[in-house]
């Protein structure tokens, strides 16, 4: 495990965790979505793989990256109507193939016992991402869930984690942020919250590239970092 020395500096009050990549892996159920979507197109189903690395910034960001990996461009009405298409579809498909993240549960349960505030910052809707974590019995666990049609521009954008910090009467300083991708290291720094990153998530990037205070294996890792 990576570590800044200013990390210590200030306990925290608050952690704020990613959604897809981080608690869950949601990809397969993205993909199949997805590969749905491709087949109402004419196209080519994509991989698991390739679409793991089309995963990060929402979904109109995963539909323009489906469509260009096929070379297919999309206008602006077919942009409207491919998004809508797939939160119908995706709808359909939120916990069918998805799966928690080994330590998720233990994560926030240490988070709690360590008297941290806990929340979940993610770009996926919040309806949606509600429905994932009742499913998986999180929710309780849980004192704030944002999502990316909260209103806040979405990550790398600090607003999300800025809006977290403030439901839970807390400072940027006093927070941290877990996360998976560049998105969630490059929100965390603008919002001034200290990031720690869990491998295996989706990013093509290595972990210890991203840049953030800390770099864990596994979320199991985050007990001894809350209860140090």
């Amino acid at each position: 495990m990576n570590a800044n020395p200013a990390f210590a500096d200030l306990p925290p009050r608050a952690v704020f965790f990613d959604l897809d990549g981080t608690l869950v892996d949601s990809a397969p159920d993205m993909a199949a979505a997805v590969n749905e979507l491709m087949a109402r197109y004419g196209l080519a189903p994509h991989s698991l793989e390739a679409v793991r690395g089309m995963i990060g910034h929402g979904v109109e960001k995963l539909i323009e990256r489906a469509f260009a990996a096929h070379s297919h461009a999309l206008g602006l009405g077919d942009q409207s109507a491919s998004r809508e298409q797939m939160n119908e579809i995706y709808g359909r498909h939120l916990t069918q193939l998805t799966t928690l993240r080994p330590g998720a549960g233990s994560a926030l349960t240490a988070a709690r016992k360590a008297g941290m505030r806990t929340g979940v910052v993610t770009n996926k809707p919040e309806g949606f991402s509600r429905i994932v974590l009742a499913h998986f019995g999180l929710s309780d666990e849980l004192d704030v869930v944002i999502g990316g049609d909260a209103g806040h521009p979405k990550k790398p954008a600090p607003d999300m984690l800025l809006a977290a910090c403030h439901a839970c009467g807390c400072s940027s300083a006093q927070a941290v942020m877990v996360g998976d991708s560049m998105a969630d290291v490059g929100a965390a720094r603008a919002a001034g919250i200290r990031c720690i990153i869990v491998r295996g998530g989706y990013t093509e990037l290595a972990a210890e590239a991203l840049g953030a205070d800390r770099v864990i294996d596994v979320l199991d890792q985050l007990e001894s970092v809350f209860l140090r």
